[in-house]
């Protein structure tokens, strides 16, 4: 963000000056695609058909022709999104270490404050940083949504704006629409939340939206724009249950689509995403039972095997598998094709008086005698032409994640309510899907976040996910404080147990589920509140001022403190970190008292072999640097209003463009 936006300078001080050389007057083609790769990565949505649209670059940039026609996704309130996304933020986030759960061993954030102030606080520490983001914002049913006060469009206002009427009023249509009503100040809220969470995503990062009916189709256009259409995944869908009253179909499903950071990144990586197959220990059940019954009578038991099968109802994860419909005493297998599929000259070989099929075996001759060794090829007899190959299910325990499944619902809400004890919050994510997604698309030391956190349900299945495969993934949830709606059941219910928002209910369920996973899990709370840090006006001549005392005004406001009065040292700090050296939240933080100065040190949570970050907000002096034991690589931060010309002069040589000041303007010092 702009320093100057937000009223407050940094001043550093550079070795050396860079010098600029080999500039060449036009870019060569290889240039020119690394530009076009560079302007693709920051404005896909310039991008809609996979070749650069001017028109839209520019209306991106706020820069649009507003004759110029081309293919694109708009609404009313467009601009509006574009420019909340764009702007600056005077937010902060203030520590609460006394609500939070285990706070100095904790490495999970949660986060109270509107997503889009926070998003923006957090681009500076966490750009990059995450593997996976999920969400699952409020569907828009056309009533209210959290959001709607923000963003609504007056009838109006969208008639103008939608070309329908003129300025006078007047129609320009024969048939005035005021359906997309509804949908433009949906689209107006997500639209920047997109843009700024898109800057937090690692370059192999995923993207999650969950979603139903209402939205589906305008939400795929949005995560184009915002992510670039051909980064699109999959669209999964979640059969949580027939609606018993439908007059129609029996709907009951929701939506998750998945967007990749840059899928063409993913695709050289040759990333493979897997999970493990569910419903396996009910057929294992069942394969030891005929096993007991049946000893070596191995057709006797693939007979009642296949009977089993058919049995099992439409849905039933088990029956996912009645494929592998014989067994033996390795178990339950099937078997598979022999053959490539694809040409390889090194699988073009005779095996043991059989033909190579055309584009030649599976695998390559070592292999395929290990296998005959193991007894896992199956011989041609009768009307078989090729050689097969037997696989057992446990040794196929992986699959690709499925574009559709089934998961009750009700499961989610009944187990939420067990833990609060008491129905406080209405259809919660099920915490089993969110652990089988975190599981397939993230791994060891990943970061997962979720800007619209709701009861916490994605950092209950993250902690739940690490304790069954021993990984240690981490999450940044937030959650706005909304208070609950006492319309609802569940919103009597929240206020009645003292819960006065939402975000008291994520943070409780939170701490309940630690408790009931591992008493040894914790998590940091921060809170969004306004800065602790001077906020320029613009400073405005009045009729009644004489140029000496409109001069002196400017001077006044100049030399006023840069930090808010009354501000809390450590909020400070923590601004100050946040927005100045990039420092996350789950950083250490040590507080030094060195000769009666208050000194803040910050350890980034994994750069722990880096220089040290240094916060004074007090009278900082040469010999406080030294009794510091400073050294070149360490950052330090100061009120430039606390520190004097002389100290600065001592410690500029020393630091160099380590050395930070916090002022109100900056101010020039000889060296």
């Amino acid at each position: 963000m702009r320093l100057a936006e937000v009223g407050w300078a940094i001043l550093s001080f550079e070795g050396s000056m860079a010098e600029i050389s080999n500039v060449t007057s036009e870019p060569t083609q290889d240039a020119l695609e690394e530009l076009l790769g560079h302007i693709r990565d920051l404005v896909p949505s310039a991008f809609p058909d996979g070749e650069l649209d001017a028109p839209q670059l520019l209306a991106a940039l706020g820069a649009a022709d507003g004759d110029a026609a081309s293919f694109a996704f708009t609404w009313p309130g467009i601009e509006n999104a574009r420019a909340e996304a764009r702007a600056a933020t005077t937010a902060t986030l203030i520590p609460d270490e006394k609500a939070s759960l285990n706070w100095a061993s904790a490495r999970d954030i949660l986060i109270e404050g509107d997503n889009l102030q926070v998003l923006k606080v957090l681009k500076a520490g966490y750009r990059g940083k995450a593997k996976l983001i999920y969400v699952d914002p409020p569907y828009n049913t056309g009533k209210t949504f959290t959001y709607n006060d923000k963003f609504a469009i007056s009838e109006a206002d969208y008639l103008r704006e939608s070309g329908q009427l003129d300025d006078q009023g007047q129609a320009n249509v024969s048939k005035i629409e005021k359906g997309g009503k509804k949908h433009a100040p949906w689209l107006t809220m997500m639209f920047p939340r997109l843009v700024v969470a898109r800057h937090l995503l690692r370059r192999d990062g995923v993207f999650l939206a969950s979603i139903d009916n209402n939205e589906l189709h305008h939400l795929r256009l949005l995560l184009d724009a915002v992510f670039g259409a051909e980064n699109f995944v999959d669209m999964m869908t979640w059969q949580g249950g027939r609606k018993g009253d439908a007059k129609l179909t029996a709907g009951g499903q929701d939506y998750i689509l998945i967007y990749a950071r840059d899928r063409q990144h993913l695709k050289e990586l040759n990333t493979v995403w897997r999970e493990r197959k569910t419903g396996l220990e009910v057929v294992y059940a069942k394969e030891r039972e005929l096993l007991d019954k049946h000893g070596e009578d191995f057709e006797s038991a693939k007979d009642e095997l296949r009977e089993w099968y058919d049995s099992l109802p439409e849905g039933n994860p088990s029956k996912a598998h009645s494929h592998y419909n014989f067994i033996d005493a390795g178990g339950v297998w099937t078997s598979d094709n022999s053959s490539s599929p694809n040409y390889r000259e090194n699988l073009v070989y005779d095996f043991k008086g059989h033909k190579p099929p055309d584009n030649g075996w599976r695998y390559e001759l070592p292999t395929m005698q290990r296998l005959d060794a193991e007894g896992k090829l199956i011989y041609p007899t009768g009307r078989a032409k090729r050689i097969r190959i037997k696989k057992y299910l446990h040794e196929q325990e992986e699959w690709a994640p499925p574009s559709t499944f089934y998961q009750d619902r009700s499961g989610a809400s009944s187990a939420l309510d067990s833990l609060m004890e008491a129905k406080v919050f209405d259809d919660p994510k099920s915490t089993a899907v969110l652990s089988r997604l975190f599981q397939s698309l993230t791994d060891e030391g990943d970061l997962i976040i979720d800007f619209f956190a709701g009861s916490g349900s994605t950092g209950q299945a993250v902690w739940e996910q690490n304790a069954r495969d021993g990984k240690a993934r981490n999450w940044v949830l937030v959650q706005a404080p909304e208070e609950p709606d006492e319309s609802e059941e569940s919103g009597k219910n929240a206020v009645e147990a003292g819960y006065t928002t939402i975000f008291e209910i994520t943070a409780e369920r939170l701490r309940r589920a630690a408790k009931a996973i591992n008493e040894e899990l914790g998590f940091r709370i921060f809170r969004a509140r306004p800065s602790s840090l001077t906020v320029e006006n613009h400073f405005m001549a009045r009729s009644e001022m004489t140029g000496q005392s409109y001069i002196k005004g400017i001077v006044d406001g100049a030399n006023a403190p840069p930090v808010v009065e009354g501000a809390d040292d450590l909020a400070v700090a923590w601004e100050l970190v946040l927005k100045a050296a990039g420092v996350r939240l789950g950083s250490q933080l040590t507080m030094h008292n060195v000769g009666g100065v208050e000194v803040f040190e910050f350890v980034q949570e994994d750069e722990k072999e880096s220089g040290r970050l240094f916060v004074c907000l007090g009278a900082f002096s040469s010999e406080t640097a030294d009794q510091l034991g400073l050294r070149k690589s360490d950052t330090l931060i100061l009120r430039g209003d606390k520190v004097d010309d002389s100290t600065t002069l001592s410690l500029a040589p020393r630091m160099q463009k380590n050395l930070v000041l916090l002022e109100r303007i900056p101010r020039e010092i000889s060296l």
